[in-house]
C-alpha cells in the first residue's frame, strides 16, 4: 500500500472525529463505508476518534441529543453521519457557531428510504434541510448523491466522496444459473418487483437467493416471503437473511448476476463488490448504481431498467438466461471493470484533502 501523501503541517489535519450510529441493525451499505473508510484513514496515519452514538435515528429521545451535543462540543474538526445529522440540525448549528469544522458524511435522504405520511416527510425535510445548511462540507458517496441533495435543497457546498472496494477473487458461477440480492429487505430495495419479473420465467433454469437483514421494514420481508413460497417452487427462491465473512464470500462465488433494482440508491456499494468479484448487473436506472456499473468503461458490464417496470425486467433476464454470448459480454466488461474499481486507499487519500481544504 503507498505511503501517505507529502503534506506539511499548515495543511494536514491534526486528527478528526468521528460521530457514527450505534446499534443499527443488520449490515448496511453506509455502516460499511463508514468503517472501511475510517479504517483507510487509520493506516494512511490520519488520526481518527470514532464516537459511537447510540439512539433511536433517525427519530432521536432528548438523550440521544445531549449525547450529540456533548461529542459536538470542544472538537475542532468532526465527521458525523447523515443519519445523526439530519436529526441534530440544532446541534451541528450551535457546534459550527462555536468553531467546529462540521462535515456531514450524507449517505442517503431520509425521504428517500420509505413512503411516509405528508406531516412526518415535511419535518423530516425541514430538519434535514437545516442541518445540512449548517455543516461546513457535505460529503456525498456519488455524483448522483451530490445532485440529489442539491435538487432537493438548493445549493450546498458538496463534495464527492466514492467508496472504495476490496480486492475480491473472481468468482466462479453456478449450474443452474445463480442470481443473487444482496440488500436490506425494504420497498426501497424493490425485492417484490423483482420477483414478479422471474415469476415469468419459471419455464428456465436459474436460482436466487435473497440475502440482507429484514429487520427494517418485516412487513415489507413478510410479503416477499409470502410472494416466493406462493409464485416459485421450492429451493428456486432462497430467502437466507444477513450473511457476512466466509458465508458472504461463498455466496458471491457462486453468483453469476446481482440484481438491484432500487427505487433509489446513492451509489450502490453492492455493485462494486460484484465487479471485484468479476460478476455483472442489473441495475435501477436513474439511480446511482448506474454511476457504479459505469466504472466499468464504455462497455458496461450489464444493464439498467426502470425500478417498477417489472416486464422490462423480465424481458432483459430472459435474453441474458437464453443468450449465451450476451452472457459472456457482461462477464468480460465486468473482469475488466475489476482493474478500474476505487481502492479504500484511494477514498481516503481523497477525504484527506477534503478535511484539509
Amino acid at each position: 500500500m503507498p505511503g501517505p501523501p507529502m503534506t506539511s503541517p499548515s495543511t494536514e489535519p491534526a486528527g478528526t472525529t468521528f460521530l457514527l450510529p450505534a446499534g443499527l441493525p443488520g449490515p448496511s451499505g453506509g455502516t460499511r463505508y463508514n468503517e472501511a473508510l475510517v479504517r483507510a484513514l487509520e493506516a494512511l496515519g490520519h488520526r481518527v476518534e470514532v464516537r459511537a452514538i447510540p439512539g433511536s435515528w433517525p427519530r432521536p429521545e432528548a438523550r440521544d441529543l445531549a449525547a450529540v451535543r456533548a461529542a459536538l462540543t470542544g472538537r475542532s474538526q468532526v465527521v458525523i453521519d447523515g443519519l445523526i445529522a439530519s436529526a441534530a440540525p440544532a446541534e451541528i448549528q450551535a457546534a459550527a457557531a462555536a468553531g467546529t469544522r462540521v462535515y456531514i458524511l450524507f449517505h442517503l435522504s431520509l425521504l428517500a428510504e420509505s413512503r411516509l405520511p405528508p406531516e412526518e416527510t415535511e419535518r423530516l425535510r425541514v430538519r434535514e434541510r437545516q442541518a445540512l445548511q449548517g455543516a461546513h462540507t457535505v460529503i456525498c458517496t456519488s455524483a448522483w448523491a451530490a445532485q440529489d441533495v442539491v435538487n432537493r435543497y438548493g445549493p450546498l457546498p458538496t463534495r464527492v466522496l466514492l467508496p472504495g472496494t476490496e480486492p475480491a477473487s473472481p468468482a466462479v458461477g453456478s449450474t443452474p444459473l445463480q442470481l443473487l440480492l444482496l440488500a436490506s429487505i425494504t420497498p426501497r430495495k424493490n425485492h417484490l418487483a423483482i420477483l414478479r419479473a422471474l415469476s415469468g420465467l419459471r419455464d428456465l433454469p436459474w436460482r436466487v437467493s435473497i440475502v440482507g437483514p429484514d429487520t427494517a421494514n418485516p412487513g415489507y420481508a413478510n410479503k416477499v416471503r409470502e410472494f416466493a413460497a406462493n409464485a416459485f417452487e421450492e429451493d428456486r427462491v432462497q430467502v437466507i437473511g444477513a450473511r457476512t465473512g466466509d458465508e458472504l464470500e461463498s455466496i458471491w462465488s457462486a453468483t453469476d448476476l446481482l440484481l438491484l433494482v432500487s427505487r433509489a440508491e446513492t451509489f450502490g456499494m453492492v455493485v462494486t463488490e460484484a465487479l471485484a468479484h468479476g460478476i455483472p448487473a442489473v441495475v435501477g436506472a436513474g439511480t446511482g448504481s448506474q454511476e457504479a456499473l459505469a466504472l466499468a468503461g464504455t462497455v458496461l458490464p450489464g444493464t439498467a431498467v426502470e425500478p417498477d417496470d417489472h416486464h422490462g425486467l423480465e424481458a432483459v433476464l430472459r435474453r441474458w438466461l437464453t443468450d449465451p454470448r450476451l452472457r459472456t459480454a457482461w462477464r468480460e466488461a465486468a473482469a475488466v471493470a475489476r482493474d478500474r474499481l476505487p481502492t479504500w486507499n484511494q477514498t481516503a487519500h481523497h477525504m484527506q484533502r477534503i478535511l484539509a481544504s
